[in-house]
């Protein structure tokens, strides 16, 4: 019951923290609008701050939902959690651009630093939403019919087709909803594979999974530090650097890719052999 109290209190916290967010971003919509471009209205920032906004009333829809099925003892799947949270990181880290875009512009350094609070809330929201999704109550278990098993195989494989073809930004977003899943996961159990699997093929697939998480955790920050890289010398320059661009869209598909492969590696561990 304690636990069950203290999750559905973070929830709130974190749904509490959202409407900070888009409070701090309402205000600073009329000053960027209007005073952002000398002589003319700034209709980019406002399409911008609009869909931002509006981007976070969806999110905070989904907290409610949570939190009332929370309440209600309903089922809730984890990876709802882990949406909402990877959701929020994406839209802290788009907006972290224009927060210092703004700064550099004097006379509406206060749109800076409400962005800034903003992206603190938004960030601090989904730490909270990955507390909440390990400490949740363990759904009620149901029967899954053989034909919504087909359904959701064919779903996961569409999905792992979307994260090759578009890797940015759908690929990115799966595959660090995935790793923060797996994670939480491993929090809660010891082991994600299934009981009646041979001890030598959970070995196997273990290390595999091992090797794949090995190689997404160092072509991430690979292909971060070189779209940077390639943006700060093509600002400094003005001329396009290709090097360290081609550097980090290929470390960027080797994230994907092993992530896909994560995912096929983790719902293999999941299955039933018999």
């Amino acid at each position: 019951m304690k636990t069950k109290q203290r999750h559905i209190r973070l929830l709130m916290i974190a749904a509490g923290m959202l409407i900070f967010s888009i409070l701090f971003l309402l205000i600073v919509t009329p000053g960027a609008y209007s005073k952002t471009l000398p002589g003319s209205a700034n209709t980019g920032a406002l399409t911008g701050i609009s869909l931002a906004i509006g981007l976070r009333l969806a999110l905070l829809v989904g907290y409610l939902l949570i939190i009332k099925r929370s309440i209600h003892n309903d089922n809730i799947r984890i990876g709802n959690y882990i949406l909402i949270g990877v959701l929020l990181l994406i839209l802290g880290l788009i907006d972290t651009d224009s927060a210092f875009a703004f700064l550099d512009n004097r006379n509406v350094l206060y749109i800076s630093i409400l962005m800034f609070t903003s992206i603190f809330c938004d960030l601090t929201a989904a730490i909270l939403t990955f507390i909440a999704a390990s400490i949740k109550p363990a759904n009620k278990p149901i029967q899954t019919a053989a034909d919504k098993k087909l359904l959701n195989g064919l779903v996961i494989g569409i999905g792992v087709m979307v994260m090759i073809f578009f890797a940015f930004p759908w690929g990115i977003i799966i595959s660090l909803a995935f790793w923060i899943y797996l994670g939480i996961t491993l929090r809660k159990k010891h082991s994600f594979f299934s009981p009646e699997m041979e001890a030598t093929l959970v070995v196997k697939l273990q290390k595999r999974l091992k090797g794949l998480l090995t190689i997404a955790v160092i072509s991430l920050p690979v292909a971060i530090a070189g779209v940077i890289i390639h943006n700060v010398h093509s600002g400094k320059t003005g001329s396009e650097e290709s090097l360290f661009f081609y550097i980090g869209v290929i470390a960027e598909y080797f994230f994907v890719l092993a992530s896909a492969g994560g995912i096929i590696t983790f719902l293999k561990g999941r299955q039933n052999p018999n």
